[in-house]
């Protein structure tokens, strides 16, 4: 683990308090490691061929079946 250490005003910390403070950068490290999941998933994508992989359709249909009452559907 790495430890970054960050100058704030103390009249932030006094307007939002410690805790809200830290809270807020513990979330802000939360969406960096999700959107680094989210760009190992996109790269992830390009190798894959989802119209031709037969699990992924039968997943699909089987899905489809299941919550297909909740949608309306004319023709």
């Amino acid at each position: 683990m790495v430890e970054f250490k960050i100058q704030l005003e103390e009249s932030l910390v006094q307007t939002f308090g410690y805790k809200e403070v830290e809270q807020y950068l513990q979330d802000f490290v939360k969406k960096m490691l999700l959107k680094a999941a989210a760009q190992d998933v996109l790269e992830d994508l390009k190798t894959i061929d989802l119209q031709n992989d037969k699990e992924w359709q039968t997943a699909r249909h089987l899905a489809w079946k299941q919550e297909r009452y909740k949608y309306i559907i004319t023709r």
